[in-house]
């Protein structure tokens, strides 16, 4: 049977949201895959353990965790280590099943790690994931290829002077890289902007402004794309009273959305999905949200890389998607390029050192 590792956990502010996303991971494909968890602590250290399904030894991870090992990454090695006491052991796993949210999951560099271990892995590339995780950075990129988004200002050293000759009341308040609406603020006076600045900065350096629409809707449609084969998702529609924020996306007992959109409205943000996608050059599954405004105009909002729950519930079914996304990374085509140049540098160098050191 595969080995696949479930990587979840994280140093992140999304981090308890992983270990969901991971647990319900395992849990999908349990049957169908020879599993080894791999779960990333607050500090960013790896372990595997013995009881790493349970979701009680989260409370105190390192108290409760049966068997704790560490894991290396085997660079180079399509491997990695599990440390033993006295005897490390090495693993080839199949693929790496990826379900960090977040900083160090959805930025990047996770798949970095993974791509210089040469471990194929089912969510977007480097360069890909870090732009996507950037707001701003996304959003110039999609602008690039005329797809719509909002008007918005980004900055670092914060302007509010700036801000406010650009964007109208109310102003909605984001980090830049971060996630699960975390850290996100509507304002209507500048008094509440400025204390939305001071939250904001809690999360990240750069912050991004962008008019709030008011009477507005939110959809969001997922898609799994690999070797530009794209299977998209139903289109959801997000009921929330203002913006759509962490405790109705994760700690609502009722649903808050409905898939009940009509089919034009659909076709059109399924399309959109599929093209910021592509402009995007993302791999693996990734959630689209949309708002569209009063005059019935449609805007891309943000793109998740590694989204809640892999957005199963956009498609219907866990398992299925678990397993279509390892397929789809163990076939993902990597261009074969070349990486190593014939060259006389190291000689020339060596001979000019020389030289050097014999005048003296």
């Amino acid at each position: 049977m595969e080995q696949i590792l479930v990587i979840y956990g994280g140093k992140s502010v999304e981090h308890d949201i992983s270990i969901i996303t991971g647990l319900q991971a395992m849990r999908a494909i349990k049957n169908d895959y020879q599993i080894l968890p791999i779960y990333v602590d607050d500090t960013g250290e790896f372990w595997t353990g013995d009881n790493l399904e349970d979701l009680n030894i989260y409370s105190d991870f390192h108290a409760l965790v049966k068997n704790k090992k560490q894991v290396w990454f085997n660079f180079g090695q399509g491997s990695i280590i599990i440390k033993g006491a006295f005897k490390n052991k090495k693993i080839v796993p199949t693929c790496a099943l990826v379900c960090m949210h977040g900083t160090n999951g959805e930025d990047g560099a996770i798949s970095a790690i993974l791509h210089m271990s040469e471990i194929c892995y089912t969510c977007p590339d480097m360069a890909s994931s870090a732009i996507c995780m950037d707001k701003a950075t996304a959003k110039i990129v999609l602008k690039e290829q005329d797809l719509p988004v909002t008007d918005f200002v980004c900055q670092s050293d914060v302007d509010l002077k700036v801000v406010t000759k650009k964007l109208t009341y109310p102003i909605i308040v984001k980090p830049a890289r971060c996630g699960s609406s975390i850290g996100i603020q509507k304002c209507d006076n500048l008094n509440q902007l400025k204390f939305a600045v001071e939250v904001a900065k809690n999360y990240d350096s750069k912050l991004i402004f962008e008019h709030f629409i008011e009477k507005r809707r939110e959809f969001n449609c997922a898609c799994i794309a690999f070797n530009n084969n794209f299977t998209l998702s139903k289109v959801c529609e997000v009921k929330s009273k203002s913006f759509y924020s962490f405790d109705e996306k994760y700690l609502k007992d009722k649903p808050t959305s409905t898939f009940k959109v009509d089919k034009t409205l659909a076709s059109t943000i399924k399309s959109l999905t599929k093209k910021a996608v592509k402009a995007l050059e993302c791999e693996g599954v990734v959630r689209v949200d949309f708002l569209m405004d009063e005059n019935a105009k449609i805007y891309i909002n943000e793109i998740n890389t590694i989204p809640g729950s892999l957005a199963f519930y956009l498609f219907g079914n866990m398992r299925e998607i678990c397993c279509e996304l390892i397929e789809g990374a163990k076939q993902r085509k990597t261009q074969s390029l070349i990486t190593k140049h014939e060259s006389q540098a190291l000689n020339i160098f060596a001979e000019a050192n020389m030289n050097n050191y014999t005048k003296k």
